[in-house]
């Protein structure tokens, strides 16, 4: 299943996750107290056994991508 990954707001630290038919799996958030980017499953999702700390946001979208057998890409849409 494909993934889509969208950020949600300016600050660019919460990404929104989506699969393609916009059924929300969860998200990945990166925070300054945090050393790395956070996966957080939706509570019945697909994605709970994924491994949850990722050093960069590409490591994340790539377990992601794996996980689910398909792609996970980023939104190119402009931030609000």
């Amino acid at each position: 299943m494909d993934v889509v990954v969208t950020p949600a707001g300016s600050e660019g630290t919460v990404w929104n996750l989506k699969d393609r038919l916009g059924r929300r799996l969860g998200t990945i958030d990166h925070s300054d107290q945090e050393a790395g980017f956070r996966i957080t499953p939706e509570a019945t999702g697909s994605l709970n056994p994924i491994q949850r700390l990722h050093a960069t946001l590409d490591e994340a979208m790539t377990a992601i991508a794996k996980h689910m057998h398909g792609e996970c890409t980023l939104d190119s849409q402009d931030w609000d």
